[in-house]
């Protein structure tokens, strides 16, 4: 019974002491808002977001002006920062950012409302984020016949420009003419717009307004205008003197993770360092999928966006990251796995980023494996492997660093153990039971030609099938490698012992994304 009401003291003293973050997320989806909530809980941090219906949901665009009100209505003398997305305060969010529904008088009007909230509450940190626009318009239905063919079109057009291929030109003008010319000035108006808002997003940083601003890149290619846009940007934060003010990175799904740590290894004024062994040293210098720049450097802009340092392999590290590439080579793979088991098992401080992902988005197997045996899955402090190299980088590294920023303050030490195995645990059941198992049987219900986004009958079949199956794969995962196993909390030892309230279901009217609930049970260990 006393070790009981001692947990029930910690948690509760945990809930009184909580340092508050205020967010505003990219759009209502798991990864661009639940990801840093659970992230902060980590460090006992309230990380509070409008509600889920002002984010708007899929085509359906958020609110920027009922956001705003509830930003002022927040008690922000509690709050040591603000962490938002511009495209969701001037556009209504990432989806609403590739469509010209809203002008740049209006976006700007929006911005600088922002703005003024912050004048008026100096002590309050204001990070904002930024999506450079995609090359391909969103897949909806009414999209699908013309969003390649634009997409093509754009990229043949800045390879032309380039002299990158000589037959880029008469390639461009052959799909020029299957594109409605609306649909065309539409996009390229949007894309306009986006880029005053980013130029002007950089004077505010210029003019002290904002503290730290990154500008993402949505998914990509080598070619297309939003590599003249970047260039453009790079070219403008140099001619301010702002390098150490702007970055750009990789991936946009994954910044309100990364700002959040740069917000309180700031406020802690703490930067950990991170050593990087790959998978393979060729993958280095490959460019990912849906990606414009290596990935070493990708990660390096990453790293120190996330409020982290990189260090040599031989350098003093406070942990480190393996990072498996695409395309690794067997050799060079088994001995990273070699390395990685043996720190595992050593008790070393270990975050795993894997980017060797399939098409659709499937982690690696063999490594999840290798996790796997042994019960060393319990001993790593993050693991991402989801979507895109930047979005996965973006995961593993903001989690890895506030976990050893919560251990070095140590202000509340059983929740900071039991919301860094919930992290964990989300990451692996969502991360590679989802898109491995559950994701491809839940498309095989959809008809071919609604693969976009679903509604009705259709929806309420997925979204029933999704929640059963990938419940059973949770409580399956927890039973197999964490229930039983225990931690040790100063003098006390805790184990395991179940999953309490799940719960699952699609976000988006589509099964790309799945959207999981849940809290770890643990009881002292008597």
């Amino acid at each position: 019974m006393k070790s009981t009401l001692s947990l029930l003291l910690l948690l509760l003293t945990a809930a009184i002491q909580a340092e508050r973050v205020v967010l505003v997320p990219l759009d209502s989806r798991p990864a661009a808002g639940q990801y840093a909530q659970l992230i902060g809980k980590i460090d006992g941090v309230d990380v509070r977001m409008p509600s889920y219906e002002a984010l708007g949901r899929f085509t359906t665009q958020g609110n920027p002006d009922r956001i705003l009100d509830w930003i002022e209505d927040q008690d922000l003398s509690q709050t040591s920062s603000l962490i938002v997305s511009a495209d969701m305060i001037c556009y209504g969010g990432l989806i609403a950012s590739r469509v010209f529904d809203v002008s740049t008088v209006v976006a700007t009007r929006r911005l600088q409302r922002l703005i003024e909230i912050k004048k008026k509450n100096p002590h309050v940190k204001l990070y904002l984020f930024s999506s450079t626009m995609r090359l391909t318009p969103t897949a909806t239905r009414r999209a699908s016949k013309i969003r390649l063919q634009i997409a093509k079109y754009e990229e043949r057009k800045d390879m032309a420009d380039r002299g990158a291929d000589p037959d880029a030109k008469k390639q461009m003008e052959e799909v020029r003419r299957l594109i409605p010319k609306a649909e065309l000035d539409q996009y390229e108006a949007t894309r306009a717009r986006n880029h005053a808002i980013q130029r002007l997003l950089v004077q505010v940083t210029q003019d002290s307004a904002i503290d730290f601003l990154v500008i993402g890149q949505d998914d990509a290619r080598p070619f297309g205008p939003q590599v003249k846009e970047t260039a453009e940007l790079k070219q403008y934060v140099t001619q301010l003197g702002l390098k150490s003010k702007v970055y750009f990175c990789e991936g946009v799904d994954q910044h309100s993770s990364v700002l959040l740590s740069r917000a309180l290894l700031k406020e802690a004024n703490w930067s950990p360092r991170v050593r990087v062994f790959y998978s393979d040293d060729n993958g280095k210098s490959l460019m990912a999928s849906f990606e414009s720049t290596r990935i070493d450097e990708s990660l390096s802009e990453q790293l120190l966006a996330s409020g982290a340092r990189p260090v040599g392999a031989d350098g003093v590290y406070d942990y480190t990251l393996y990072l498996n590439t695409p395309k690794r080579r067997p050799e060079p793979f088994h001995e990273f796995l070699d390395r990685l088991r043996a720190d595992l098992d050593r008790g070393k401080p270990v975050a795993v980023a894997d980017i060797n992902l399939a098409p659709d988005g499937t982690s690696d197997p063999e490594l999840f494996n290798a996790l796997w045996q042994h019960g060393r899955l319990m001993n790593l402090l993050s693991y991402a492997g989801w979507n895109t190299a930047g979005n996965t980088i973006g995961t593993s590294i903001p989690a890895a660093n506030v976990y050893l920023l919560a251990k070095r303050s140590n202000k509340d030490p059983l929740q900071r153990e039991i919301a860094q195995r919930e992290f964990l645990i989300h990451r692996f059941v969502n991360d590679y039971a989802y898109h491995k198992f559950t994701r491809p049987s839940a498309y095989a219900l959809i008809e071919p030609d609604h693969h976009e986004e679903i509604y009705g009958d259709e929806w309420d079949e997925v979204n029933d099938y999704v929640s059963r199956d990938l419940l059973r794969q949770l409580r399956q995962f927890f039973d197999e490698a964490f229930l039983n196993k225990t931690i040790v909390v100063g003098d006390n030892r805790y184990r395991f012992v179940g999953i309490d309230g799940g719960k699952v279901w699609l976000p988006w009217p589509r099964p790309y994304e799945v959207r999981m609930e849940f809290h770890v049970e643990v009881l002292p260990q008597l």
